[in-house]
């Protein structure tokens, strides 16, 4: 007897309630002002960049299925994607990042809300794409299908993309507040 639909459905309401929930909270945190702390702004990165990696293994899986060795190709723009857009985005943080020590005695930082929101999004997109191209059973049972077709592939290695674009963006914001800070560090910060 198999798992009626909605059963099937309960991890992905889950994980997505989840994340949704969490970038929430973040994205509230990060625009009127969370604590500095490297730990927490590199163990988010962490998190995105895991299922980056899980997704990427899981596309390039399936590549390896449909074009042998060919697929290994995919590793330098998956790769390069997230690298450029870290690049891209460290300096304009640095520069868009506010410090300040407030009453606490603890160091305050602020930055625009847009990039918890845009890495949240397109993991949903890369999300809802691998759910409506193999179904609720592939992504629950965590094995994709063994043959795909090349549309089908094409289109995830494109949300991929996308979506490793979006963790270059964060590890961009990290690298960008731990420089602002180390810059902050060096100039008297205001006080609240």
């Amino acid at each position: 007897m198999s798992a009626s639909p909605v059963s099937q459905l309960i991890p992905v309401i889950v994980i997505v309630f989840l994340l949704v929930w969490i970038t929430v909270r973040r994205t509230y945190a990060i625009a009127t002002g969370t604590p500095y702390r490297e730990a927490r702004l590199f163990g988010l990165v962490g998190i995105w960049t895991l299922f980056f990696a899980l997704f990427g293994a899981s596309t390039l899986d399936l590549a390896l299925a449909a074009w042998g060795d060919l697929a290994l190709v995919l590793v330098a723009p998956y790769a390069g994607i997230v690298v450029a857009a870290a690049l891209l985005a460290a300096p304009r943080v640095q520069r868009l990042a506010t410090f300040e020590r407030r009453a606490d005695g603890q160091l305050y930082y602020r930055l625009p809300a847009f990039v918890p929101v845009i890495s949240t999004a397109l993991f949903l997109v890369r999300l809802t794409a691998e759910i409506v191209l193999f179904g609720v059973t592939a992504f629950s049972s965590f094995t994709p299908p063994s043959n795909v077709s090349a549309g089908s592939l094409f289109v995830l290695i494109a949300f991929d993309l996308l979506y490793g674009g979006s963790v270059g963006l964060l590890i961009g914001r990290a690298l960008g507040v731990r420089a602002g800070f180390r810059a902050s560090q060096a100039a008297p910060l205001p006080s609240p």
